[in-house]
């Protein structure tokens, strides 16, 4: 009876492969998962239709790995994965097999990607929502799922906001520095370090200077107005108005 495994051997330098031999001939390597999904053992038929399934189920894995490995630097976009799978050679179908895969065990999902840039920019590199927003539709986060989280991250500072104008009503604090994680105290943290590159010009240069810096940072009017108003005295800007 022809085309029956005869030998499953273990590779030696890879731990994770395993040969498969059929009618004691080597026929080709694949996975463990890929093994154990196929449940394969030795004295197994293995015609030509099942070896062909094992080469198309070897390919997917290999694929897969690719898309692991990408992932593993930072959290990606569904858009960005589909792309650098797309980059690689593989062909449509293949590439919509992994993204299956990958959704399915939650590696790749567009709302905690949104969430984790957004958190990452506001920690290490702020800027405000019209650049996070533009930031995100160019990863190919979907417009809905953009506003969703650029929403939650307003109401978690309007949540902040409160909760500090009740402890100041409470203790009857007096003080003009913003509530750490806003908007106003990221921008006003940002605009404090630029000013320093700043301190050769002339007033007005350096208030339409730092107005653009923050604009271009994705601020709007009024939390640039705020830092302007923290940062130069308000006569200044009040004139420049």
């Amino acid at each position: 009876m022809p085309d029956i495994i005869t030998a499953l051997n273990a590779d030696h330098f890879d731990p994770n492969k395993v040969h498969v031999f059929i009618d004691g001939k080597h026929a080709l390597a694949v996975a463990l998962d890929v093994a154990a999904a196929e449940k394969l053992a030795v004295g197994q038929p293995c015609p030509p239709d099942r070896l062909e399934r094992l080469h198309r189920a070897e390919e997917i894995n290999a694929i897969y790995a690719s898309a692991l490995n990408f992932l593993s630097f930072r959290p990606r976009s569904a858009r960005e994965v589909e792309l650098r799978l797309r980059k690689k050679g593989n062909q449509p179908e293949q590439i919509e097999l992994v993204m299956a895969r990958l959704r399915k065990v939650g590696l790749v999902d567009d709302r905690e990607f949104a969430r984790f840039w957004v958190g990452n920019r506001m920690s290490f590199s702020p800027r405000g929502p019209r650049l996070l927003r533009s930031e995100l539709r160019q990863k190919g986060v979907p417009q809905e799922i953009v506003d969703e989280i650029l929403a939650e991250q307003t109401e978690t500072q309007a949540d902040l906001q409160q909760r500090a104008d009740e402890v100041a009503e409470e203790y009857e604090l007096d003080g003009d520095e913003p509530i750490p994680g806003t908007d106003l105290a990221n921008a006003l943290s940002l605009a404090r370090k630029r000013l320093r590159s700043y301190s050769n010009l002339d007033p007005q240069t350096s208030r339409r200077r730092l107005s653009g810096f923050l604009a271009r940072r994705g601020y709007g009017y009024d939390v640039i107005d705020g830092v302007m108003r923290r940062v130069y005295s308000v006569e200044d800007v009040e004139a420049e108005d």
